[in-house]
């Protein structure tokens, strides 16, 4: 055989393989997609994340709404009448639903994959409507299924009808302190609801004393939170529940208490967070200490805590106001110092 018909015979081998490959290919896209277009599905599998566990939809819900869409049974029916596209879209106008994901898996089961909005707050408004709002600061309706332990803010002045700027503006406001708060376990348990007054400024309405106390707006927050903190585990063991009517919290680093029953007279107390701090842990210490002696401390600068509380209840009785500086920056002391001042904001 001569060289030339060995070449045309090979490319006549070549063409018939590429040909043979080609077709079988389309014989297996077809056979897969009379396969596929034949199948049934054969289950629904609903996954719901998000909303802490307390969930505002369940599976039951979802599967109704896709119900909906396909008139009939979800098991059994051809794959070819879903239109997941469709079914989708009409998923995510439920409020409750943050992401939506459908499909089918190998298995021909439907596949629903849901995450459900979380509610950082509820909110009460001067005409008497409620609503939660979410960590994007978007409003959600109430639930029949379940009411969520959140942080209550109460006097929102804005409607829901025809909510301004301002009041968008507001409610990020609101969504920022109630996302903190529903973090820290011990505001969770001191709050009972924050109010909103006519400035727009919140006040903390705790749920042991009858005390109320100014918040202010939403700058210095975790600052402010603190001194809330410090105030209701550090002064009130000492000085008790009912000694103090308002407290102060926007003053930087100052926190104002102000005494029952009195004339509002300011009071500047030097009095360092660190030692304030430590104030329990002393406490403790010395009732534990038989000799009740001085407690000699290099790290604290030797602070005699029996000298601070004996100097606060003495001098504290003699104003109505005791400013306890909480500046970090201040070196302890071993004395406090009460004078007479205006009171001057940051």
């Amino acid at each position: 055989m001569s060289p030339l018909n060995k070449i045309k015979i090979k490319k006549i081998m070549l063409a018939t393989f590429w040909l043979l490959l080609i077709g079988g290919a389309i014989f297996l896209m077809v056979a897969a997609l009379q396969k596929k277009e034949a199948a049934v599905c054969k289950g629904l599998k609903i996954e719901i994340s998000g909303g802490s566990n307390n969930f505002f939809i369940d599976k039951q819900d979802i599967k109704e709404l896709i119900q909906q869409q396909l008139g009939q049974k979800i098991i059994g029916r051809s794959i070819r009448d879903f239109n997941l596209e469709k079914i989708e879209t009409e998923l995510k106008k439920d409020v409750w639903l943050k992401k939506v994901a459908i499909f089918f898996d190998n298995n021909g089961v439907l596949c629903v994959e849901i995450q459900e909005r979380e509610p950082l707050a509820r909110v009460f408004t001067l005409n008497g409507e409620s609503f939660y709002l979410d960590d994007s600061a978007k409003i959600l309706p109430l639930s029949s299924r379940h009411t969520a332990r959140l942080p209550v803010f109460t006097g929102f002045s804005g409607s829901l009808k025809q909510l301004q700027k301002s009041d968008s503006i507001f409610l990020k406001s609101i969504k920022r302190m109630g996302e903190y708060i529903l973090k820290d376990s011990f505001l969770m348990s001191m709050i009972d609801q924050i109010d909103i007054n006519k400035k727009n400024q919140f006040e903390l309405i705790p749920k042991l004393g009858d005390q109320v106390a100014l918040f202010g707006d939403t700058s210095n927050l975790v600052q402010k939170f603190e001194k809330f903190e410090l105030f209701y585990k550090k002064v009130v063991p000492v000085y008790g529940w009912k000694k103090y009517a308002k407290i102060n919290l926007e003053y930087k680093n100052q926190l104002v208490a102000s005494i029952r029953g009195k004339d509002e007279v300011i009071a500047d107390s030097i009095r360092t967070l660190k030692m304030m701090k430590t104030l329990a842990e002393f406490s403790s210490k010395m009732a534990s200490d038989t000799t009740k002696g001085y407690v000699q401390d290099n790290d604290l600068n030797s602070i005699d805590v029996s000298m601070i509380l004996n100097s606060l209840q003495r001098e504290e009785s003699e104003d109505t106001n005791a400013v306890y500086n909480v500046n970090k920056k201040t070196p302890p002391k071993t004395n406090v110092s009460i004078q007479n001042n205006k009171k001057t904001k940051p």
